[in-house]
């Protein structure tokens, strides 16, 4: 099974920010399946995600623990082939074993959505009692989010259309038109790039952290310099997480129950049909079945 999000759709259609490699591709940065033989602590048929960065663990970001960052790496499917495929060869050190209680559908929703969601609150010092302002609350990263947010004790809100998005925790929802003027938050996290980025920084609290790490809606914003100094703003990017990160993503899932919505399931042959439907309105995710 994999997972379409913007990375994906991004590769297929020319607009990543990346280098992408090898020529012709094979996209796909979310993935879960079975192991087909024994390898290590490994067993034929255990079910497993992929932790989807690929890195040399001799860098100087490796050595201090960010290997999502290495100097000679990258995302796993735009530096390598990915996930859209019937079989894919991976490093052990990429694999995590999914437990009995996490579905599938939730897993291959891990190493994107949630790890850059909690990876990002975690640049952010969120903590208990403070308020959270999410734009995008309805896609893969804002559901989980506002889920996060919740555990960790924060107030969630969140910026989107979408009323269904209460069912994953947020205290109050807002069209991006309507958000009260003197409304504020601790933390801002705006994932979907510089047309929301004013609105974002208008509903930041004094002191206040925005989070940024997409550029859907174009990745160049204009920033008033004396509101971050006079107001000590503090504007922090994110992407992706370590795989310390990433196992504290998997046991917080298993432990609070982490869920997802899915819109719609294609098989993998049919992803003409899964990348249009990616483009149009919907509630929820776009997941791609393999039944090989």
């Amino acid at each position: 099974m994999s997972g379409l999000n913007p990375i994906d759709y991004g590769i297929i259609n020319g607009r990543v920010i990346y280098n992408v490699t090898p020529m012709p591709h094979i996209p796909g940065a979310e993935a879960v399946g079975v192991v087909m033989k024994d390898h290590g602590t490994f067993r034929e048929g255990d079910r497993v995600i992929i932790y989807n960065r690929v890195y040399d663990g001799t860098c100087p970001k490796c050595l201090g623990g960010n290997e999502h960052l290495c100097i000679n790496g990258g995302i796993w499917s735009v530096v390598s082939n990915g996930g859209y495929s019937e079989m894919v060869s991976v490093k052990a050190v990429n694999l995590f074993p999914i437990p009995k209680g996490i579905s599938n559908e939730v897993a291959v929703s891990l190493p994107v959505g949630a790890l850059t969601a909690y990876r990002a609150l975690k640049r952010a010092s969120s903590g208990a009692g403070k308020k959270l302002l999410v734009y995008g609350a309805s896609g893969n990263t804002g559901i989980f989010l506002t889920q996060l947010g919740n555990i960790m004790g924060m107030e969630v809100y969140g910026v989107t259309r979408k009323t269904w998005t209460r069912d994953f925790g947020a205290h109050t929802i807002y069209d991006a038109e309507n958000i009260p003027s003197d409304f504020k938050a601790d933390i801002v996290v705006n994932s979907i790039g510089s047309g929301f980025w004013n609105s974002a920084m208008s509903h930041l609290d004094i002191s206040g952290t925005l989070v940024t790490f997409g550029v859907q809606t174009g990745k160049e914003a204009t920033i008033d310099i004396s509101q971050i100094y006079s107001r000590e703003y503090s504007i922090v990017g994110s992407t992706g997480g370590t795989r310390k990160d990433f196992h504290e993503v998997m046991e917080i899932a298993e432990k609070f129950k982490l869920k997802v919505r899915v819109s719609d399931r294609f098989q993998l042959g049919d992803y003409a049909r899964a990348l249009k439907r990616y483009e149009e309105i919907r509630d929820g995710r776009v997941i791609l079945l393999n039944n090989r």
